[in-house]
């Protein structure tokens, strides 16, 4: 990591929400159905521009999954999203157009994190390359299986993509506390300057990225997926065992979740904040559920 990184800025958003029970999440703890608001971010670098990560929901995604294989998609897990919530919407609304920016970064392709990318054509993508060949490979169930909506996608991702591969990640300087520990987490510096770094959360989707930002005064992980809610982490409580049925890896999600712990304690002053946390939307000024 550069010591004195170049000073970015970023913003979260919320656009919809999807529920399930919460016992999903937290299966000592669970009560009765919840809420996941779908959280993206605006990042602003003073040199490379405006990037969006992630986009949330769209009204695409309620229209997408009305036909088979999909709709078993919106039965799993039905969604809420109004068009005044739209990532592209609420850009409109701070005077930033999609020709503005100059990239989306895509943390994983679960229609949750990508459904409005259509609403940004032309714009460069920056992914894992495991998450796009993915995205293209599969079809029908396959797909649904995989939280993936091909309705959603973009039909020109191969030309738009930049992709982030094993050998572009590096290692992170901060080793966790315990020398012993086998657990780490990969960082791959985004920009060259250490203001923005991608890291590598494998379990929960094929190439799911989080992404830690540099600002003046704190440091952000938005570890997107990786934890669905923070109290469970710092708990040490896994998610039921059944989203083994739709996860890409467990064993690799049990690995991630415990870097997690780790870089918590490790790097207690940095804000972590999780895609679908009810504390993450604390960080959202003009949140109005």
């Amino acid at each position: 990591m550069v010591s004195n990184p170049t000073t970015v800025s970023y913003r979260l958003f919320a656009s919809g929400y999807c529920t399930a029970h919460d016992r999903i999440v937290d299966p000592k703890n669970g009560r009765g159905k919840a809420r996941f608001y779908a959280v993206w971010l605006l990042i602003e670098h003073p040199q490379h521009g405006l990037f969006v990560f992630d986009t949330g929901y769209s009204p695409r995604f309620l229209e997408a999954t009305q036909h088979f294989p999909d709709k078993f998609y919106g039965w799993a897990t039905p969604a809420f999203i109004k068009n005044e919530e739209t990532a592209m919407v609420q850009l409109a609304q701070t005077g930033i157009k999609p020709s503005d920016l100059s990239g989306m970064i895509i943390s994983h392709f679960h229609a949750d994190h990508v459904a409005g990318m259509l609403d940004f054509p032309k714009i460069p993508v920056i992914c894992h390359s495991a998450a796009m060949q993915q995205v293209l490979s599969v079809k029908g169930f396959g797909a649904v299986r995989h939280g993936i909506v091909k309705a959603l996608i973009p039909n020109d991702l191969r030309e738009r993509v930049r992709i982030i591969t094993e050998d572009s990640v590096i290692s992170n300087k901060a080793i966790m506390r315990n020398p012993d520990e086998l657990f780490s987490l990969q960082f791959k510096d985004l920009f060259g300057d250490g203001s923005v770094e991608l890291a590598q959360l494998p379990g929960h989707a094929c190439g799911q990225l989080g992404i830690r930002i540099h600002t003046a005064d704190h440091t952000l992980f938005f570890a997107t997926d990786a934890v669905w809610r923070k109290s469970t982490l710092e708990a040490g409580i896994l998610p039921s065992p059944t989203v083994k049925l739709f996860f890409d890896d467990w064993a690799a999600y049990k690995t991630t979740f415990s870097a997690l712990r780790n870089y918590q304690q490790t790097f207690p002053t940095h804000r972590l904040l999780f895609t679908h946390c009810p504390e993450t939307l604390t960080h959202i000024s003009s949140f109005n559920p």
